[in-house]
């Protein structure tokens, strides 16, 4: 073989192995894709069968300019469609109950009314707090969702592209195990770097909750 035929022979190869490879990784981004699709899809539609939850939480807030990570822990309730209570217990006692465009927050003794229909941020709140909940959030345009995996979850990366949200959150991690794509863990990541964890433990799907949970 002269060494012209030899040279031609090598570089043909090489460009039928950098077709072979653009191909392989185009078909393997396709399955990624649709891989992703499928598991957000299946997320989604469990979590819009849940109508009721009851769990406890623990909540961990980690603040750069603070070695000490601040530990807090309580209970939550959620009704479908719009009825939630999320309830410190320990080290302090705080209570935010939502019911339709009715919130109520209990600081100790403390008791203040909101409207979120008319107060904007509160209305903001609430929505992104039910979104995470009820599914719809798939659905919000105010974020961008994206998949990958860790140990025994699929975790949803959901980055803001709503400027006036990313005061308060860059982005929000849910963690959805694999097992059955329920949500048992929620990371909320501040431009700032700071971020909040929140573990949920004894979690009671779909099971009869008291009307008075739900009331101040």
């Amino acid at each position: 073989m002269t060494f012209k035929l030899y040279l031609w022979s090598n570089l043909s190869i090489k460009k039928l192995m950098r077709k072979f490879m653009l191909i392989w990784l185009m078909f393997s981004s396709l399955l990624l894709t649709a891989q992703t699709g499928d598991v957000l899809q299946q997320i989604k539609s469990q979590a819009q069968k849940i109508n009721s939850i009851e769990a406890a939480f623990v909540q961990t807030k980690n603040i750069s300019f603070i070695d000490e990570q601040l530990i807090s822990n309580g209970k939550f309730w959620f009704s479908r469609p719009d009825k939630m209570r999320w309830e410190y217990q320990s080290p302090f006692f705080y209570s935010i109950i939502i019911d339709g465009d009715n919130i109520t927050v209990i600081d100790d003794k403390k008791e203040s009314r909101f409207d979120a229909a008319s107060n904007a941020m509160f209305g903001q709140i609430k929505q992104v707090i039910m979104n995470m909940v009820n599914g719809k959030m798939f659905d919000d345009p105010d974020y961008h969702a994206s998949l990958k995996e860790e140990n025994n979850y699929f975790v949803v990366n959901f980055e803001t592209v709503n400027e006036a949200m990313k005061e308060y959150i860059f982005s929000i991690d849910l963690y959805f195990t694999k097992s059955g794509y329920l949500m048992e863990k929620i990371k909320m990541n501040e431009a700032s770097g700071d971020n909040t964890v929140i573990e949920f433990s004894n979690q009671k799907i779909n099971q009869s909750l008291p009307g008075h949970v739900f009331k101040p």
